[in-house]
């Protein structure tokens, strides 16, 4: 059952969600850079309990949000309560609610990320909260406290999305704000609300009919890799590209027919390398293009395999691995579909909006 926001209502609704949205995205990049991420999960938290108070008092259908928290619950109705208990510390008690001191450290070559847990509430803090927010303390202990933050914001933003799809702030491709976040090499936590959590084969069917991240593609030619063609080239971002792809006919020719742009043109004669200019872009190259892309390219209205080919300045060779590790066999599954998240959504590059 989905809760009927009417259109004067939608605004404000669509404002704080997109509050939440970037305040996620906003937490997890710091917790690469080693920012203050406190005063990040207060106002995700706080946030939260605006969209809560606003869905029990202030909408025409209010009923209907209210009956989602009736047994049997809506799906994430407990992590929206747990949230509240959360938020009334904050706001009632002398004490700051932030992460756990302590994290479990992830990452390598490509840089560390920090992955913290909510804090447990003490005792006494407790004892000062209004018996209706006691209630909810059972609820925070099995949600939240403990628990690894990020992922119980998802779960905050999976719940309002599900329950009330419009009032997703999105870009101007039709794209979450703030999503997907950066790929993080060897973890398949989810990094958008929308993908499926630990099944490869649904994560792969979710992202082949949504459609590639970013503004265009680039084709620079085609591989054979266990006789199996594939199409190589790089994302753009306007006129920057932050990651490479590699894409059967089959799936260009899908994504073409939803309007993805995919283009054809002297890549190397018009782009240049600005990796030095990208300091948090650690999983490879950036690219500029010298002039827009409609100045270089022309767009592709369908591809057909063929022999095996390449634009000019690139050697053919130097391709067949990148092809491989996402679909040659040549990784294990989880990590050849972790490359190929990382291409397809273009979640190489840092999310906009921020």
């Amino acid at each position: 059952m989905a809760v009927t926001i009417e259109p004067h209502e939608l605004e404000p609704f669509r404002a704080v969600m997109r509050d939440l949205q970037t305040g996620a995205a906003w937490y997890y990049a710091q917790t690469a850079s080693g920012g203050e991420l406190g005063s990040t999960v207060r106002s995700f938290m706080a946030n939260c309990q605006v969209l809560n108070d606003w869905f029990v008092n202030a909408i025409d259908d209010a009923a209907s949000y209210k009956a989602l928290f009736d047994q049997p619950r809506r799906t994430g109705a407990d992590v929206i309560d747990a949230m509240k208990y959360v938020r009334n510390v904050s706001q009632h008690v002398l004490h700051v609610v932030k992460p756990s001191d302590t994290a479990v450290l992830v990452g390598g070559q490509f840089g560390l990320r920090g992955y913290f847990q909510w804090e447990a509430i003490p005792e006494e803090v407790h004892a000062k909260l209004r018996k209706g927010t006691q209630a909810l303390r059972p609820t925070y202990e099995a949600n939240l406290s403990g628990k690894e933050l990020l992922g119980t914001m998802m779960e905050v933003l999976r719940f309002y999305a599900d329950v009330a799809p419009s009032l997703v702030h999105r870009d101007e491709h039709g794209e979450w704000t703030g999503f997907p976040l950066m790929s993080q090499p060897g973890i398949l936590d989810p990094i958008h609300p929308e993908e499926p959590r630990w099944d490869i084969a649904q994560a792969r069917v979710w992202m082949d009919i949504r459609g590639p991240g970013g503004d265009a593609r680039v084709i620079c030619g085609q591989v054979t890799i266990d006789e199996v063609p594939y199409f190589f080239g790089y994302t753009f971002v306007g006129r920057l590209s932050f990651a490479p792809f590699v894409e059967t006919a089959m799936q260009i020719n899908k994504d073409i027919a939803i309007g993805f742009p995919y283009l054809e043109g002297n890549l190397a004669a018009n782009v240049f390398d600005v990796s030095g200019e990208h300091v948090d872009a650690r999983q490879g190259r950036v690219y500029r293009s010298s002039e827009d892309l409609a100045t270089w390219t022309t767009r592709s209205a369908q591809v057909e395999a063929r022999e095996d080919w390449c634009s000019p300045g690139f050697d053919l060779d130097s391709w067949r691995i990148p092809c491989a590790l996402e679909g040659g066999g040549l990784t294990p599954d989880y990590v050849a579909h972790g490359v190929r998240r990382a291409r397809r959504l273009n979640a190489l590059v840092p999310p906009r909006h921020l």
